[in-house]
């Protein structure tokens, strides 16, 4: 038997392990907290909780302090560790509360720490200080669960020193196998699929830009029409085709490569989160709508991955919609601010055909409800969605048939 402090006959040191291990135990068995870091060596437990655009950090350890100013230290270091986690924070507002589980206090004035301590750069960044020793244990655990909302549970009668001991590897255990199923989960969300049509797609738009090159130059306009970029009057003439095979022609080196390069960041993401077969479905079905909207509203000859490259954005912001926390941690706001620049300059540049990028961002994210997530079928939605799309490309065929035959009326 290890040899603990002892106190009274009790092993002082493993009931407080016990005590703190079993409230953290706790909090993810009944009250959906998440395990965002765990270190059995220095006894110290992160838990995690998101709801209401508030995030929750409860941090749990074993450790205690003679001096006010050395617990003041940890107190600081915690701050900059959870700073420096934030891509792990949602909200606006996030709260630490601080626990520490030890037998003694400091023995100087330290109790004005337990008022609610903020950070001055970040408003919404403030921590609660709790420290239980013995005498204390209960209060603070009731004023912790009060300031989280969490209800109380009973409290066991303590066990006795060996069932103790054994009773903290069960919950180590226990909470060291919730972290891996959390990280193996999102895991198995990034590596659904493996990016095979991705590197099938940037082959086929570097062979065809060769050929193009090749026949006349990729800037040429009769070149290009004859290898089937987008040209309404033909596609009036029943050239529908052109919608799809225009998808794989560049209008020039830059144009071809700045393309690429999205493809292979967004398809890799895409191929990867819904599989091969969903990223197939979703680029084809997006390029079509990017397509179908640059001949309704675009009158020039036109060229490009753009629109299932915006699909590709859309089919990740359904992601994000279905995963909004995962996706926030993850690559959502990078996401966002790309696309938000991608459609500012669309807006600012008359050449670049914003038709297909709308359409294209529209149908990808209407073609990923459609295919919906790995393992998140929602039979209904998806029939819905479907109809969706069709009515959206019906209704792009009709005025676009109509506002070009006017236009070559006239």
């Amino acid at each position: 038997m290890p040899d603990y402090p002892v106190k009274g006959g009790v092993y002082v040191y493993i009931t407080e392990q016990y005590y703190m291990y079993r409230l953290a135990y706790q909090l993810t068995k009944y009250d959906t907290y998440e395990v965002l870091h765990l270190n059995p060596k220095t006894n110290e437990v992160l838990l995690g909780k998101f709801e209401r655009k508030k995030t929750n950090v409860i941090r749990f350890i074993h450790k205690g302090f003679d001096w006010k100013n050395h617990l003041k230290i940890d107190i600081a270091t915690l701050f900059q560790r959870v700073k420096s986690m934030d891509r792990l924070l949602l909200g606006k507002h996030v709260d630490i509360y601080n626990v520490y589980v030890t037998s003694h206090e400091p023995v100087d004035e330290w109790e004005f720490y337990k008022k609610p301590i903020h950070v001055d750069n970040k408003a919404g960044l403030r921590m609660h200080v709790f420290y239980m020793v013995e005498e204390t244990r209960q209060t603070e655990k009731e004023r912790l669960f009060s300031h989280i909302g969490a209800e109380s549970y009973e409290d066991m009668v303590l066990p006795a020193e060996e069932d103790q001991e054994l009773a903290v590897t069960e919950y180590k255990l226990a909470l060291r196998n919730h972290l891996y199923r959390r990280n193996e989960e999102i895991k198995g969300i990034f590596t659904y699929g493996k990016p095979l049509f991705t590197y099938i797609f940037i082959g086929v738009n570097l062979a065809l830009f060769l050929l193009l090159e090749m026949a006349g130059g990729s800037t040429d306009i009769p070149t290009l029409i004859a290898f089937g970029a987008k040209f309404n009057p033909l596609i009036l003439l029943g050239e529908w085709w052109r919608i799809v095979t225009s998808m794989f022609l560049h209008i020039g080196l830059v144009h071809l490569f700045m393309n690429m390069l999205a493809l292979y960041y967004l398809g890799m993401v895409v191929e990867q989160i819904y599989g091969s077969i969903r990223f197939l479905f979703i680029y084809f079905l997006a390029g079509i709508g990017g397509g179908l909207t640059s001949f309704a509203f675009n009158d020039s000859v036109a060229a490009g991955a753009s629109g299932a490259l915006f699909g590709l954005f859309g089919a990740l912001l359904f992601f994000g919609v279905n995963y909004k926390r995962l996706f926030f941690q993850t690559m959502g706001r990078n996401l966002i601010l790309i696309l938000a620049i991608n459609l500012l300059l669309g807006f600012m540049i008359p050449q670049i055909d914003m038709g297909a990028h709308l359409g294209g961002l529209v149908t990808g994210f209407v073609a990923a409800a459609i295919t919906s997530l790995p393992k998140k079928r929602h039979v209904l939605y998806q029939i819905l969605f479907t109809l969706l799309y069709i009515g959206l490309s019906a209704s792009l065929i009709v005025y676009g048939i109509m506002r070009n035959v006017a236009l070559l009326s006239s």
